[in-house]
């Protein structure tokens, strides 16, 4: 299956490279190698993750690795990884609006 990062997941890849790389260029090496690692791997086991307590959308699963959340789907024949983030970070959050009528 061919792997892939949705545009938010390239986008945290990036700022979190820069950030570790002016920190810890060998923290950066790591993460990026972590990635890379995950890549190959849900390429050839797909159903590697686990379906994630804290996300109540079916289909998506989660593989973590050290310290990174990384959040994904599988398609038809590719993996998208949808969200990535460090275990510190909060989870991602539903907005809900205070008018919203959950009956029909």
């Amino acid at each position: 299956m061919k792997v892939i990062l949705s545009p938010d997941a390239r986008d945290y890849v990036k700022a979190e490279a820069s950030y570790l790389m002016a920190r810890s260029p060998r923290a950066a090496l790591a993460f990026r190698d972590g990635l890379r690692r995950l890549q190959q791997e849900l390429a050839r086991f797909p159903q590697l993750g686990h379906p994630p307590d804290d996300l109540p959308f079916p289909g998506i699963r989660r593989f973590v690795i050290g310290s990174y959340l990384f959040d994904y789907e599988i398609r038809e024949t590719t993996v998208v990884i949808l969200a990535i983030r460090h275990g510190r970070q909060r989870p991602p959050g539903l907005e809900i609006d205070d008018n919203f009528d959950f009956e029909d």
